[in-house]
């Protein structure tokens, strides 16, 4: 059976005004674009990240750029956030055939500290002068993402999937609150899959995906349309499938933000690679994985270091 692994969201909390979206690039390993074979898959993860705010310029900075009339100039920032996450994940991949391909759902509740975003949020919304810091240590649940669409195709050594998949704003949203676990808006994520074996032991993905968002609650923003294109490769050594890959991403927001809450800002950027491990304490039923993501390129947002760690619970549904 196929394992899957943590769904990165140690970005996915409440952002207003100067917002990124929910979905983070590199959250996926290269071969978890593809619904798993029958079974239950529990994943428990932790995850830890730490973030600086890059301008439009793509510089580290300590100022805040932020035109909206009737706020400063700029302002002055303690811009490092560091973030933790917890996270409890549920992976069916179902039996038979849906359309000729494998089939799979996927529930994703999370728990969050104060976050890399929830922090932006905090900052564009203040109206004086001076510096501002950062210091909420609570942690709360954040937003569910839903993958009610998981269909994969096979032929021969290339594989193809289509993902829907949808966040739910579950988490606590009132604007301008240091406390936020959630966006307070709904984001839809379409993505399209594939994966190229050129040996039993080798495999290449690559993987778009497009978030469009809807109106916040209690606000007059909307958050602007993001493209993410994920790819990356994994070498298989051994017949237990202990596994070792590299993973990397880009994240461009190709529609303006709109609203009086956020409407002039410049559109924000990201990159990232990484790489990642995985043991099978015991065969195809316990196994732990271990993640690290650096980012680069990263404008108009937070970006940094990201690190996960878990373990991943098969339960099959057959004897395959």
């Amino acid at each position: 059976m196929k394992k899957l692994v943590i769904l990165l969201l140690t970005l996915a909390a409440g952002q207003q005004g100067l917002a990124q979206g929910h979905y983070t690039g590199s959250s996926f390993n290269p071969n978890d674009y593809f619904a798993p074979h029958a079974g239950l898959i529990v994943p428990v993860w932790y995850g830890y990240a730490n973030m600086d705010y890059h301008n439009a310029q793509g510089k580290k900075s300590d100022q805040l750029i932020n035109p909206k009339p009737g706020n400063p100039t700029s302002l002055d920032i303690t811009q490092n956030v560091k973030t933790h996450s917890f996270i409890l994940m549920a992976i069916y991949g179902g039996k038979g055939k849906v359309l000729g391909a494998n089939w799979g759902m996927m529930l994703i509740p999370t728990l969050n500290s104060p976050t890399a975003g929830i922090a932006l949020d905090y900052y564009s919304q203040q109206t004086g002068s001076g510096r501002y810091h950062f210091k909420n240590k609570s942690i709360g649940f954040g937003d569910m993402y839903i993958q009610p669409v998981w269909l994969s195709w096979q032929q021969g050594n290339m594989q193809y999937a289509v993902n829907y998949g949808v966040w739910a704003p579950t988490g606590r949203y009132k604007p301008n609150d240091l406390d936020n676990g959630g966006h307070g808006y709904w984001s839809h994520n379409i993505r399209a899959a594939l994966k190229y074996k050129p040996t039993p032991s080798i495999n290449m993905s690559i993987a778009p995906t497009l978030e469009i968002n809807h109106w916040q609650k209690d606000t007059d923003f909307k958050e602007g349309t993001h493209l993410t294109v994920d790819l990356g490769g994994s070498y298989v050594w051994n017949k237990r499938g202990d596994e070792v890959g590299l993973f990397g991403h880009y994240t461009k927001q190709i529609s303006d933000d709109k609203g009086a809450g956020g409407g002039s800002f410049v559109a924000d950027q990201m990159a990232g690679i990484g790489g990642f491990i995985s043991y099978w304490v015991v065969p195809r039923k316990v196994g732990l994985m271990g993640r690290i993501t650096q980012n680069f390129a990263t404008e108009n947002r937070f970006g940094g270091l990201a690190m996960q760690t878990g373990v991943n619970f098969l339960i099959p549904t057959d004897k395959h």
